[in-house]
C-alpha cells in the first residue's frame, strides 16, 4: 500500500519523542485509576460493590455531558497558543493533585454515605480534568501527524511510551503496597496507597512539562478552523451520521472494555482464582504482558503499512481472543506467566489500530466538511471509554452479587472464584468477537483510503494558500 504525503511539514524526531512522552503521564493517571480505584474502595474503604457500581453509573452520566462539551469547546477554541495546548496546560497541575485525592477518603468517619459521596466527587473531578488533557492531546496527534509515515512511526513511539506508563502504573504499586487486596487488613495499607498517588502525581507533572515544552506544535494550516466549527448539536449529529465512525465504535468500545476489565480485577483474580499470594509476582505478570504489547508494536506497524489499519486491528483483536480465555482459566502462576506473553501480543494489536483508525476518520471528515473536528470525535471516543468502565462495573456488580460477594470478604468461596474467571475470560471473549465484526466492516481501506490521502493533500494546500494571502 503506497503512502501519500500532505503539504504539512514533517515533524522532527525529537518533537515526536517529546510528544509521545506525554503518554507516560497520561497512562500513569488512567491506569493507576483503573488498576487501583475499585480494589481500594472495595477492599480498603470497604464500600459495598453495588455502591461502587452506582458511583460509576452516575460518573458515566456526567461524562455524557462533560466529554461532548469539552470536545466541542476545544474545536472552537482560538488563542495565540492554538486550540489544544491551553486545555492541556490548564489540566496539568489539577490532575496531579487529584491523583493524591483519589486515595484520601474520610475513612475515619466510618460512614458509607460520606465515603460514597467523596468517591463520587473525586470520580467526577478526576474525569473532568483528565478529559481536558487527554482529549486535546489525542486531537493534537491527528493534527500534528497528518503525513502517513509520520503518523505510523509516531504511533509506534507512542505505544512504547503507553506501555512504559502502563507498566509503571501496574508494577510500582505492587512494590509499595504490600497487601494490595487488603487480605490481612494491615493499617499501613492506606498510607501505601496514598504514597502511590503522590508518586503518580510527580510522574504526571514531569511528563506533561516535557510535552508542553518540547512536544506540542499545532500546525498553522488549521489555525482558522475554529472560526468554521459547527454548532454543538450539528457537530454530533454529523458524527453519528458517519458510517465509518459508527462501525469503528464497536471495536473501540469493545477493546476499551477488555483493557479496562483487566487491571480492575487483576489483583483479585490473580490472588483468588490463580492462587498468587505475592503482590510482586502479580506486578511481574502484568509487566510481562505489557512489555510484550510494546515489543509487538513493529509487527502491527508492518501489518498497517502493508494492509492498512483495518487489517492491523482485525488481526490484533482475533489474536487476543484465545490467550485471554486461557489466562482467565489458568490454574497456577506458571501457566498464567506463560500465557501473559501471548496475551501481551494481542493487547499490542488492540491498542495500535485505535489511533490510526480514528485519525483516518477525522481526515475523511475534514475532506467532507472542510474543517478539522478532532475534538468532537475524540469527545465521543472519550465518552465511550468511560461508558466501557460503566458497563464493566455494572457487569461486575451483577456477577459479584450473584456470587454472594456484595461486600469484601478476604477468603471468598468457589462461586466467587468462578465469577472472577467469567469476568476475566468469557465476558472479554464475547466483547472481542463483537469488536472483530465491527472492525471487519470498517470501510476506510484500500482505494478509499488512498483517495482520501490525495484529497487531503489538495485541501491542505488550499488552506495554506489562503493563510498566505494578505
Amino acid at each position: 500500500m503506497s503512502e501519500t504525503t500532505t503539504t504539512i511539514q514533517k515533524v522532527s524526531t525529537g518533537t515526536r519523542i517529546a510528544f509521545a512522552i506525554g503518554e507516560v503521564g497520561d497512562n500513569t493517571a488512567l491506569n493507576i485509576f483503573n488498576f487501583l480505584i475499585f480494589t481500594f474502595y472495595f477492599t480498603v474503604v470497604k464500600l459495598p460493590v453495588l455502591w461502587i457500581s452506582t458511583g460509576f453509573i452516575l460518573w458515566s452520566l456526567w461524562n455524557a455531558f462533560n466529554d461532548p462539551i469539552t470536545g466541542w469547546l476545544s474545536d472552537k477554541t482560538k488563542t495565540r497558543w492554538g486550540r489544544r495546548v491551553p486545555w492541556m496546560a490548564a489540566a496539568t497541575i489539577p490532575l496531579g493533585i487529584l491523583m493524591i485525592l483519589l486515595f484520601t477518603p474520610p475513612i475515619d468517619a466510618n460512614s458509607d454515605v460520606l465515603n460514597f459521596a467523596y468517591f463520587l466527587i473525586v470520580l467526577i473531578l478526576f474525569d473532568t480534568i483528565y478529559t481536558a488533557f487527554n482529549l486535546n492531546y489525542n486531537a493534537l496527534f491527528s493534527e500534528m501527524f497528518v503525513d502517513m509515515r509520520d503518523r505510523s512511526s509516531t504511533g509506534k513511539i507512542r505505544i512504547s511510551f503507553v506501555m512504559l506508563g502502563t507498566i509503571f502504573a501496574y508494577l510500582f504499586p505492587s512494590f509499595i503496597i504490600e497487601d494490595i487486596t487488603n487480605r490481612y487488613n494491615r493499617p499501613e495499607t492506606l498510607t501505601q496507597f496514598q504514597i502511590v498517588g503522590l508518586i503518580a502525581a510527580i510522574i504526571i507533572f514531569v511528563a506533561y512539562f516535557i510535552i508542553l515544552k518540547w512536544g506540542c506544535k499545532e500546525p498553522k494550516v488549521f489555525s482558522k478552523d475554529a472560526e468554521t466549527a459547527m454548532g454543538f448539536f450539528t457537530t454530533f449529529k454529523k458524527n453519528l451520521q458517519n458510517k465509518a465512525f459508527l462501525w469503528f465504535l464497536f471495536p473501540a468500545l469493545g477493546t476499551w472494555m477488555v483493557i479496562g476489565i483487566l487491571p480492575t480485577l487483576a489483583p483479585l483474580h490473580m490472588t483468588y482464582a490463580i492462587g498468587i499470594d505475592d503482590a510482586d509476582l502479580i506486578g511481574i505478570i502484568l509487566l510481562i504482558m505489557f512489555l510484550m504489547a510494546a515489543a509487538s508494536t513493529p509487527l502491527w506497524e508492518k501489518i498497517r503499512v502493508k494492509w492498512g489499519a483495518r487489517m492491523s486491528g482485525l488481526v490484533g483483536i482475533i489474536f487476543w481472543l484465545i490467550p485471554i480465555m486461557i489466562f482467565a482459566f489458568s490454574t497456577n502462576p506458571v501457566m498464567a506467566f506463560v500465557v501473559s506473553f501471548f496475551e501481551g501480543v494481542g493487547l499490542g494489536g488492540g491498542l495500535y489500530f485505535y489511533d490510526q483508525c480514528i485519525a483516518e476518520i477525522i481526515d475523511e471528515d475534514e475532506i467532507t466538511h472542510g474543517t478539522r473536528r478532532s475534538g468532537a470525535y475524540y469527545a465521543v471516543i472519550n465518552f465511550l471509554i468511560r461508558l466501557s468502565s460503566m458497563i464493566n462495573f455494572v457487569i461486575i456488580g451483577i456477577v459479584f452479587s450473584s456470587a454472594d460477594w456484595q461486600t469484601y470478604v478476604p477468603n471468598p468461596g468457589v462461586d466467587t472464584v468462578f465469577a472472577l474467571r467469567i469476568l476475566m475470560g468469557i465476558y472479554p471473549a464475547i466483547v472481542l468477537i463483537i469488536s472483530a465484526i465491527g472492525m471487519y466492516f470498517y470501510p476506510i481501506h484500500g482505494e478509499r483510503l488512498m483517495e482520501n490521502r490525495r484529497k487531503l493533500t489538495e485541501l491542505h494546500a488550499e488552506k495554506q494558500k489562503k493563510l498566505e494571502q494578505p
